[in-house]
């Protein structure tokens, strides 16, 4: 967002606007273009330095300095806070920052263009998700911020989230309706997978390194490495070429961001960047974007724009009640509430039904689910003997419904077992399913 650069006096002003005027007659626009390109070429250059001073050691320990806060700025006050992700620099990350500043530039400065419109909201939110908001550069190196981008392995939206992790951190993925285009709860979801591995692994590093590999690939390195550092299991070739340069490249997009004006770059939200405020409204489920326009006078192009989730421009099925929600622009809001009754009365269509997802419970890492059964997360120091008093069910249980031969769990397993009131309720659909046999009258 840009910020209020602040009052001027209108005398001031005014002086300001007629020498500005006057001087724009007498330059002619091929030099203006000129000067706008040897601004380019001076902040490349300015780039370039930057990341060749990285070589002197005392030109690193400033960067550090002025990346890693010492001062929170949420509270006000003068209250001294624990580093969030420690930054490094080392030959890998110099790399990438060289990589940022010098060979994809003008890349990495659309990606800031685009990220800075969203930058605000989703450090909040990070924030009150209680994870550190420079998280929001693994959003930068994943996707550049596009909303709707998918990758060749189906991964989608701005945190690249793949289908069954999404489901898994309450996000609905099907024909209709892909919640990781939603950037707002896509968010939610990535700081809780995010938040999850730093509790697993005990290192933000291992867990970037996880949210890029998998859990279980790199609790096999570190079982393997008989270590928790990152760079030591780098060292000993134990994490995926793509993991290796993973967090090398976050910590390098972190740093430029961070640094922005160091590198020269001066990003400015371009018009079809910008989020307005919104508001969240609710209309029946199965309804049309194109009817909800045409009732609301809200403009068709802003309701695609702010639901990019509706695939097909229709609203999903509703899991409680008939309605579901969705985003407008806070200008449209009065428009919207004085033809409410028009947008509960709209023709509805044939929704699928309600995609199956596994919703945090609240208490510690069990988890309930939509379907038939429920899901425990393996944490550090759990066995199957301690589970299971947990959660009431045998350790012998467990194993048999989870393929388990010698009782082995790892932090991060997704253990599935059947609750008594999971059965139940299994039990109950499977009754409801079940049709009478037609009796054979004995002759």
């Amino acid at each position: 967002m840009e910020g209020l650069i602040g009052m001027m006096k209108r005398t001031c002003l005014g002086l300001v606007a007629c020498f500005f005027l006057s001087a724009c007659a007498t330059v002619p626009a091929q030099n203006t273009a000129e000067d706008a390109q040897g601004r380019e070429v001076a902040a490349a250059k300015k780039g370039a330095q930057a990341a060749a001073d990285l070589e002197s050691p005392a030109e690193i320990e400033k960067i550090l300095e002025e990346t890693n806060p010492v001062l929170s700025e949420s509270n006000g006050e003068n209250e001294k806070v624990p580093l969030h992700i420690p930054i490094e620099i080392n030959r890998k990350v110099s790399e990438w920052i060289n990589f940022f500043t010098v060979r994809e530039r003008e890349r990495t400065l659309r990606y800031l263009e685009r990220g800075e419109a969203l930058r605000p909201h989703i450090e909040q939110m990070l924030k009150e998700n209680e994870v550190p908001p420079e998280l929001y550069y693994l959003a930068m190196i994943e996707s550049g911020f596009v909303t709707h981008a998918k990758s060749h392995a189906k991964a989608v939206g701005i945190w690249q989230f793949m289908p069954g992790t999404g489901r898994n951190y309450g996000l609905a993925v099907n024909a209709q309706v892909d919640e990781r285009r939603n950037w707002i709860k896509s968010t939610e979801a990535a700081a809780s997978y995010l938040k999850d591995l730093n509790n697993v692994f005990g290192s933000w590093y291992l867990a970037l390194a996880a949210y890029n590999a998998g859990e279980h690939r790199i609790v096999r390195s570190i079982m393997k490495g008989k270590t928790r550092d990152f760079w030591a299991l780098a060292e000993q070739g134990l994490l995926p070429k793509e993991t290796l340069n993973y967090v090398p490249k976050f910590l390098a997009a972190h740093i430029v961001g961070k640094n922005m004006k160091r590198f020269g770059f001066d990003p400015r939200v371009q018009p079809e960047d910008r989020w307005e405020p919104f508001e969240t409204v609710s209309v029946p489920s199965g309804v049309k974007l194109t009817d909800v326009s045409r009732v609301t006078g809200t403009d068709l192009e802003n309701l695609k724009k702010w639901n990019r989730d509706l695939i097909k421009g229709v609203t999903g099925a509703s899991k409680t009640g008939s309605t579901v929600d969705i985003y407008i622009p806070h200008d449209d809001l009065a428009k919207f509430e004085a033809k409410k009754e028009g947008v509960l009365a709209l023709k509805r269509y044939k929704t699928s039904g309600a995609d199956q997802r596994i919703f945090a419970s609240g208490k510690g890492n069990k988890e309930s689910s939509s379907s038939s059964h429920d899901i425990y997360i393996v944490r550090r120091g759990d066995n199957l003997s301690a589970i299971s008093k947990k959660i009431g069910v045998s350790a012998r249980t467990l194993m048999k419904v989870n393929g388990l031969r010698r009782g082995r769990i790892h932090p991060g397993q997704r253990l599935k077992f059947y609750s008594p009131t999971a059965k139940r309720e299994e039990g109950e659909r499977n009754l409801a399913s079940t049709k009478p046999k037609k009796s054979r009258k004995k002759k």
